[in-house]
């Protein structure tokens, strides 16, 4: 169907609904509108969708003048429809007439703003990928505090980004009028429609926008930027390095003093095969040498002792404080699992009222605390999903219906904290994924081959739905359809040090589960060696370990990173996941549990193995973390 046939069809849709608003009947004038809105997002006028779709919540609130407001600018649509024209005469980022500010609930204000802030301060010397994973963060957050004119400006900003000819150089001014929009928006939105364009809302300037943390909420709390906190947790690094250099100098200390001792004892047994002086023996001089040297070095080892153990104290007493100092930092920014699946669910529930979704969101976590700079950055992938059920997943009450089920969509969500880990889980039950969709997707964007496509698996398709760009939605709207939701979320998953697995369940919806580090900063792991690598296992997810059995083989570690083994490993280890089957892969040895800094990894190097981030040990080398969810599901399929 062409845009002029999907414009006529509008029109008449508007023409049809028009007098009912005037009809004063509260629930006809909110069915008039949400079939409009639904119209509209269906023609390809997103801007009038959310025009509709804001009127929409108005008249819910009360707002006597919302049904006025709202049968004006329908039919000016209409007329505009009808001569051929779009609905409006605006383009972004010049904003469509009757769109509004957004009411923030106040208690979620002060955090929104910080975490919009931060995200800015991201774009400074970031490459374009980077940049677009910023924006995209923001629109997510702004969507799951209610910030409808935010999210409009950052899909704009989005679709502008990938657009050739973009001006760069543009950019500091696009982020000074994003934190204007989440201080002020009634007066950035006059500033838009005055101006129109980002380019007259300040003088050009390479200054970066003011990102100061002072801010006057009313609220009896001190806001403290988590880029500041970051850099205080970057220095406390440092002196956990510094305690390992310490640690490692007394160790050298230690066989320093054995190594000497060893010596005195030489020369001890030399003076007793010498003798007492005699004339035609050594001489009494050189005999005291020998024995004043021997002393020195009694001597020597003795302080050289007390100071390695001095060190040691030390090298224990910086770690031990630069452990509390990191736990207190913790505290400072902390939240609970149940404060970020409550918003998410919040969000969630508006983004369904407002797009039309008969769907009851359930809420289901402990009060499990997680550091607020992982919450925060949780907030864009879980939105994320959310969206993709309401707007791939979940279906129509009719269609429902017809499937035997109730009219009612249900959106999941829970959590629980296993260890230093999460596991949140987002799962709905609606139609789940058209596989068939998917590999048709893949194939058109040059994905995968034709031949690779129909050969693959559900879940070799299921993983191409990170592939940025890849969407099986026709029309891309402010719910989803760009193809980018995906891949950013789990690029933002990653860079916390975790894993997105999706799991598909025919025709009862998808399941996506989220697992990662607690606190951004530490995990405790299990060194693991297998050939010449040695890598890091979350402790997490280990479960029995136990000597190789030679009837029940495990899969070696070394084929699942890709490598032959040359001999048969000696121990085997079990991996522990919830919703993968069991499987124990086999090492040569396994070393101490220790906690460490997890860093994210390169793309490429992401790409190339199971692997989840880096750790830098004390001697300067830096070594790979493993992805228990890959690794599990590559040995499980070779197994």
């Amino acid at each position: 169907m062409t845009q002029n046939e999907l414009d006529a069809l509008l029109a008449e849709e508007i023409a049809r609904r028009l007098p009912v608003l005037g009809s004063g009947e509260l629930g006809e004038m909110r069915a008039a509108l949400h079939t409009l809105k639904g119209s509209s997002a269906m023609a390809g006028h997103a801007d009038l969708s959310l025009v509709i779709a804001q009127l929409s919540g108005r008249l819910r609130r009360g707002d006597a003048a919302a049904a006025r407001d709202a049968a004006r600018l329908l039919a000016d649509a209409l007329e505009r429809l009808r001569s051929g024209k779009p609905t409006f005469d605006t383009r972004w980022p010049e904003p469509p007439p009757g769109l509004a500010p957004s009411e923030i609930e106040p208690s979620y204000r002060s955090e929104y703003l910080a975490a919009v802030r931060e995200r800015i301060e991201e774009l400074d010397g970031a490459d374009t990928a980077a940049i677009v994973r910023a924006i995209h963060s923001i629109k997510g957050t702004a969507a799951a505090v209610g910030d409808d004119l935010t999210a409009w400006y950052c899909h704009g900003l989005e679709a502008a980004l990938k657009a050739e000819g973009f001006d760069w150089g543009s950019l500091p001014r696009h982020a000074s009028l994003l934190v204007s929009l989440v201080e002020d928006g009634a007066s950035a939105l006059e500033t838009l429609r005055a101006r129109g364009r980002p380019r007259s809302v300040m003088p050009a300037s390479t200054r970066r926008p003011s990102l100061s943390a002072e801010e006057d909420t009313g609220e009896h709390t001190v806001r403290v930027q988590g880029v500041s906190l970051e850099r205080v947790l970057e220095r406390i690094e440092l002196i956990r390095l510094a305690h390992d250099e310490v640690s490692g100098s007394a160790a050298v200390a230690e066989r320093e003093v054995v190594r000497l001792r060893e010596l005195r004892v030489a020369l001890a047994e030399a003076l007793r095969l010498l003798g007492p002086p005699r004339p035609w023996g050594p001489p009494a001089k050189a005999l005291g040498t020998i024995g004043a040297v021997a002393r020195a070095l009694a001597q020597t080892a003795d302080d050289l002792e007390h100071g390695g153990a001095l060190g040691r104290k030390g090298a224990d007493r910086l770690k031990s404080a630069a452990a509390d100092v990191r736990r207190e930092i913790a505290l400072v920014r902390r939240t609970t699992l149940s404060a970020i699946l409550s918003k998410i669910g919040a969000a969630a529930e508006r983004l369904a009222e407002r797009e039309g979704r008969d769907v009851r969101v359930l809420v289901s976590a402990s009060d499990a605390p997680v550091e607020r700079e992982v919450a925060e950055r949780l907030v864009d992938p879980l939105m994320q999903l959310a969206r993709n059920a309401l707007a791939h997943g979940i279906e129509p009450p009719e269609e429902r219906k017809a499937r035997g089920k109730p009219p009612t969509g249900c959106l999941s969500l829970s959590g629980e904290r296993a260890g230093d880990w999460l596991r949140i889980v987002c799962e709905d039950d609606g139609r789940g994924v058209d596989i068939e969709s998917v590999r048709r997707s893949a194939v058109e964007r040059g994905s995968i081959s034709a031949e690779a496509a129909r050969a693959a698996s559900d879940d070799e398709l299921l993983a191409l739905l990170f592939v940025p760009g890849l969407t099986t939605k026709r029309e891309a709207d402010l719910l989803a359809g760009r193809g980018l939701g995906l891949d950013l979320a789990l690029n933002t998953v990653r860079r916390l040090g975790g894993s997105i697995r999706l799991e598909r369940r025919p025709g009862s919806g998808l399941r996506a589960t989220l697992e990662l580090p607690s606190e951004r900063w530490t995990t405790e792991v299990l060194w693991l060696r297998a050939g010449s690598w040695e890598l890091a296992l979350p402790v997490s997810f280990t479960g029995r370990l136990a000597p190789a059995s030679a009837d029940k083989p495990p899969i070696p570690l070394l084929i699942c990173l890709g490598e032959a083994p040359a001999t048969r490993p000696e121990l085997s280890l079990e991996l522990s996941l919830r919703g993968i089957p069991t499987v124990s892969v086999g090492v040569d040895a396994v070393g101490e549990v220790e906690e460490c800094n997890l860093r994210p990894l390169p793309a490429l190097l992401s790409q190339s193995g199971p692997f989840s981030g880096a750790i830098l040990r004390g001697d300067g080398s830096l070594l790979l973390a493993l992805d228990a969810a890959l690794l599990a599901v590559r040995a499980w399929a070779l197994a």
